[in-house]
C-alpha cells in the first residue's frame, strides 16, 4: 500500500530509513516531544528506525500508516494512523517542525491521509487526541470533524509525566 500522496501544497510520502536523521532532530525540539505522548525528550537514530521499520512492517499488516509531509521538497513533519489490530480504530497522529506552524499544513496533511483511507478503513471511525495545553492540536482535530469524547491523564514519555489528555473521535460517512 506504500502510496504517496499529494494535496494542493503538500506530498505525504512514505517514511524510510533516510528520513531519520531529520526525525531525531524533530523529535529531540521540546516543543514537539512534549506534546506526543510515544517520543523520549532525547531520542537517538536507533529509536527512530525503530519507529520507521515498525510502521513499515505495520503498513504490510495494515496496522500502520505513516507518512513524511513535505512542503516544496523539504520535509516538514510526520502524520499516522496507527492500530494494534485490524479490527481496532486507526489513531491519527502527527508531529510538526515548529517552522511550519500556524501555516494549515497540518490540517491539510490529515486532511490529505483521511481523504484517501476513508474509502478502505475499518471499522469506519478514526481516534484521536491531544494534550489539553496544546490547543492548536486540538483545533486541527476540530477541523478533521473530530469531536470530544472523555478526559483523562496519559503517560507522556517525553515529560516523564502524567498530563490531562482530550481523547476525540471522528465517525466516517
Amino acid at each position: 500500500m506504500q502510496k504517496t500522496l499529494k494535496s494542493k501544497r503538500l506530498v505525504l510520502r512514505p517514511v524510510a530509513p533516510v528520513d531519520a536523521d531529520w526525525l531525531v532532530d524533530l523529535w529531540s525540539l521540546p516543543e514537539v516531544h512534549r506534546n506526543v505522548a510515544s517520543i523520549p525528550a532525547s531520542p537517538d537514530k536507533d529509536f527512530v528506525l525503530r519507529r520507521i521499520h515498525s510502521g513499515n512492517e505495520g503498513e504490510e499488516a495494515f496496522t500502520d500508516i505513516c507518512r513524511m509531509i513535505e512542503l516544496d521538497e523539504k520535509r516538514a513533519g510526520m502524520i499516522s494512523l496507527n492500530r494494534t489490530s485490524i479490527v481496532d480504530a486507526f489513531g491519527l497522529g502527527y508531529s510538526l517542525h515548529p517552522e511550519f506552524s500556524g501555516q494549515g499544513i497540518m490540517t491539510e496533511a490529515a486532511q490529505t491521509l483521511l481523504n484517501w483511507s476513508d474509502g478502505f478503513v475499518a471499522p469506519k471511525y478514526y481516534i484521536s487526541g491531544h494534550f489539553t495545553d496544546n490547543p492548536a492540536s486540538g483545533s486541527v482535530l476540530r477541523k478533521l470533524g473530530f469531536l470530544p469524547c472523555w478526559r483523562a491523564p496519559v503517560y507522556s514519555i517525553g515529560r516523564d509525566e502524567r498530563v490531562d489528555h482530550l481523547y476525540m473521535s471522528r465517525l466516517i460517512g
